[in-house]
């Protein structure tokens, strides 16, 4: 915010309108200043969030999601997983092979794809099967929208035409992007939703790509003022963000904060789910030493009804020594209404559902862990909510 006081021209020469004008003038400048400080002292800057805000205190149902099973599935450096149909898609360690095809619900192996390298169609770093990369099915076949995170190019590849042949199908589908964004989503053809550390590490920034031209509605604005101190842990900023198409609408879930976005790219609709009575202040969160701070959402994953986040709500210091809170499965409509919470009796840190069978998969990463849950009646009730 951008404050300079007012200046004044004397009208009248004499002493005594002088003097009130000068008192005017001091009345005037404290009025300003008051202001100045009560807007600065609740500042929008300390809240990635929207006018609109939405508290969830409670879900509509809770289940309790128990007995998994380990799926017999020989897959060594799993590092995330995408249910597209009747695949299973894990992202791996594999050079040879970063994404392994596996079929539903036999879990017979189907082929792996994609390689680390400097090629026109390989990749320096691995992408993740649910991150920064768009499954759609098209015209009864699968593909994949890949984004290069080092080079700024998205590839297209053929699930279906891939495995028929054991081949890779891919093909270059769109190059001069800006390379190293933290969000990129494909809308269109030449319309993407971007996202890019700026501002010496203390902000990040959102803005529309249309045919290379760079546009930032007003609504984003909102959410870009956010900063941290120089200095800070920009993760403190940092979203996982995805696109529903059947909706046309963003979800941002904040790893750190206790909220979430919803909103549509033509700022027509825009919400902040919040997990609690108020919103977690970001000024306030950088107060606190790194290792008291909280992991609270991970796995945020889409579906034609619903949509879903892991609730981990772990400190730093113990997500990486001793966990101690069993997650849950937040899932909310697409008004951002509470649906259910599913709570899980194990550690996890991403999730997707299989809904031809009725099964949740997840995944933890820190211990590497990938079970399978029968949900179909849990399914069958969220339906009638």
């Amino acid at each position: 915010m951008y404050w300079q006081l007012p200046t004044f021209k004397s009208i009248n020469s004499t002493k005594s309108k002088e003097k009130k004008m000068k008192r005017n003038n001091f009345l005037t400048i404290l009025t300003y200043a008051v202001v100045f400080f009560t807007n600065c002292s609740k500042s929008p800057s300390n809240f990635m969030a929207f006018d609109e805000v939405i508290y969830v205190n409670s879900f509509p149902q809770t289940f309790n999601v128990e007995n998994g099973v380990e799926p017999n599935i020989n897959i060594i450096g799993i590092t995330g997983f995408a249910v597209l149909d009747t695949l299973l898609i894990f992202s791996t360690t594999d050079k040879e092979g970063l994404w392994y095809f596996v079929s539903l619900p036999n879990y017979n192996f189907l082929g792996k794809f994609l390689t680390l390298g400097k090629g026109p169609f390989e990749f320096i770093q691995p992408p993740f099967a649910n991150n920064k990369v768009q499954l759609i099915k098209e015209d009864n076949h699968l593909f994949a929208y890949i984004y290069d995170f080092h080079i700024g190019r998205f590839f297209r590849m053929n699930i279906s035409n891939s495995l028929l042949t054991n081949e890779l199908a891919i093909s270059l589908y769109k190059d001069s992007l800006p390379p190293f964004l933290f969000n990129i989503v494909m809308i269109d053809t030449v319309k993407f939703f971007c996202k890019e550390v700026n501002y010496n590490h203390t902000q990040q920034v959102r803005y529309i790509l249309n045919n290379n031209e760079r546009t930032t509605p007003d609504f984003m604005q909102k959410l870009n003022q956010v900063s941290i101190i120089q200095g800070e842990d920009i993760n403190i900023l940092t979203t996982g963000t995805k696109y529903s198409d059947e909706h046309q609408l963003i979800v941002e879930m904040p790893v750190g904060l206790n909220y979430v976005n919803l909103y549509s790219l033509d700022g027509s609709f825009g919400k902040t789910i919040c997990l609690g009575k108020k919103l977690v202040d970001i000024e306030q969160i950088q107060s606190v030493k790194s290792y008291n701070r909280l992991y609270r959402f991970s796995g945020l994953t889409l579906f034609n009804n619903f949509w879903g986040v892991v609730h981990l709500n772990e400190s730093y210091k113990t997500y990486q020594t001793d966990r101690k809170t069993l997650p849950s499965i937040f899932l909310f409509d697409w008004n951002g209404n509470p649906l259910a919470e599913l709570k899980m009796d194990r550690f996890i840190t991403s999730f997707d559902i299989d809904f031809i069978n009725g099964l949740l998969y997840t995944f933890d990463l820190q211990y590497d862990e990938f079970y399978q849950f029968d949900i179909k009646d849990i399914l069958q009730k969220i339906k009638t909510i």
